[in-house]
């Protein structure tokens, strides 16, 4: 069940991640003058639908996690989803990761290591 949790985990955090390619190709207004045109220009836009359907798969994978494993257990390992969207945020997007935050992932990764041993 763990290779399913993360699986689930990845798919949701690569959506995310066509969800923010997509996202840089828009300009959205969402003013009630142009509401149902930024709309349009977000279901029209590849990037973000695809991530919209890694999302979907992700959560019908989560609903099989979450009817065979305890909550406590399977829920702390979405923050993996973290490792894997500061990896993109660097290599793909050219986001500075400050060493803060490269330290708090971490913390994070030492707590999912903790709570996958249990």
């Amino acid at each position: 069940m763990l290779a399913l949790t993360l699986i689930s985990v990845l798919l949701g955090a690569v959506g995310q991640i066509f969800v923010k390619i997509g996202a840089q190709r828009l300009e959205l207004d969402f003013s009630s003058v142009h509401l149902l045109q930024s709309l349009i220009a977000i279901v029209k836009n590849g990037p973000v639908m695809l991530g919209m359907v890694m999302y979907g798969l992700s959560f019908v994978l989560w609903v099989k996690v979450l009817s065979k494993v305890e909550l406590s257990y399977a829920y702390p390992l979405v923050s993996l989803g973290y490792i894997v969207i500061m990896f993109f945020s660097y290599f793909y997007f050219k986001e500075e990761i400050s060493l803060y935050r490269a330290i708090g992932v971490s913390f994070i990764v030492i707590g999912v290591v903790f709570v996958a041993r249990s």
